[in-house]
């Protein structure tokens, strides 16, 4: 925890894209796998659904700083975050003798012994395990803690920032690295492991394309030369997506890297079509009569856990495919 405190400590001081990919190449390079697995997870975006209600935490931390309501308040509307207040007002020292070293555990026992498991916890047991924590940590590593327990852990990285880092560190191509990221990768070691192998023969025949979205454009629009040069489409309004055809096998991905396969039966039955080593890249669309349905008929098949007869019928789906990247 204090190598990954440091870590974000110099991101969040620097703004120099350069300084941040250095500082977490240097970090990737000379951390174990299994810290490193849920470095590049929380650094690429990903956190923890919160895992405690906050006005739980303030009432700890109110109990633990011996602050009145009042001043906690006031210390929260001055500083804006309740992770960083609960840090700031929480004591240099409230360790006592009963505690472990638990500031010396790395990054990954306390995601996966202390943080994870809270959200089976009574509210007593989460109490201790808090306040355990707040007693073991100290400055950054607390804001951290905090910042992981409430959901809310963000910081001033991208994805495609933490995938050069791999790739510098590694010495493994960005693009490689990329595709391995995407879909289901796993923060564990071997995930680590697998994320920076330089046999660049990936296994697993399933994984999509890092997904490339739509940005404003950044430059006059003359710029962008002739209008004849180009070709300009709709902005369709349904679920990104990918449909990979591989092995005999097809997988829907969604942009969010969930295996979404099973939701839409007719692009698979559509995918099987498809000679081996497709992959295309698109928007999935209700879609009846030759004519895009309003995305409110989608969110109907969204939102049920099962798909009968008369849903798939009401509301069919197309994929309005955008590239063919494989």
């Amino acid at each position: 925890m204090k190598a990954f405190a440091r870590l974000y400590a110099d991101l969040d001081a620097t703004t120099s894209t350069n300084r941040k990919v250095a500082a977490m190449a240097e970090y990737f390079a000379d951390t174990a796998p299994a810290d490193a697995a849920w470095a590049v997870y929380f650094l690429a975006g990903g956190r923890p659904k919160r895992l405690i209600p906050v006005r739980r935490l303030a009432a700890w931390a109110m109990e633990a700083a011996r602050v009145p309501e009042w001043l906690f308040e006031e210390s929260y509307h001055a500083v804006g975050d309740l992770a960083e207040t609960i840090a700031l007002v929480l004591p240099e020292q409230v360790r006592s003798d009963d505690d472990s070293p638990a500031d010396d555990l790395p990054l990954h026992e306390w995601v996966e012994r202390r943080i994870l498991p809270l959200g089976d916890m009574t509210e007593p047991e989460q109490r201790d395990t808090v306040l355990a924590a707040w007693r073991a940590l100290w400055g950054m590593e607390r804001y951290i803690w905090n910042k992981l327990i409430t959901g809310a852990f963000r910081v001033g990285v991208s994805e495609q920032l933490v995938v050069r880092a791999l790739s510098q560190s590694s010495g493994v191509e960005e693009g490689v690295i990329a595709h391995r990221l995407g879909g289901n990768w796993l923060p564990t070691p071997g995930g680590f492991t697998t994320l920076v192998a330089t046999d660049a023969a990936d296994a697993d025949e399933s994984r999509p394309y890092p997904f490339y979205l739509a940005y404003a454009l950044e430059e006059e629009l003359p710029a962008l030369g002739e209008p004849h040069e180009w070709q300009a489409e709709w902005k369709w309004d349904g679920i990104r997506a990918q449909v990979i055809r591989r092995g005999g096998r097809t997988y829907v991905w969604s942009r969010g890297g969930e295996l979404v396969t099973d939701r839409f039966p007719e692009l698979v039955a559509a995918a099987e079509r498809l000679p081996d080593g497709t992959a295309l890249d698109g928007e999935i669309m209700p879609w009846a009569g030759g004519v895009a349905l309003p995305f409110a008929q989608l969110q109907r098949r969204i939102g049920r856990k099962k798909l009968g007869p008369k849903i798939l019928a009401e509301v069919p789906v197309v994929l309005v495919t955008y590239d063919l990247l494989e």
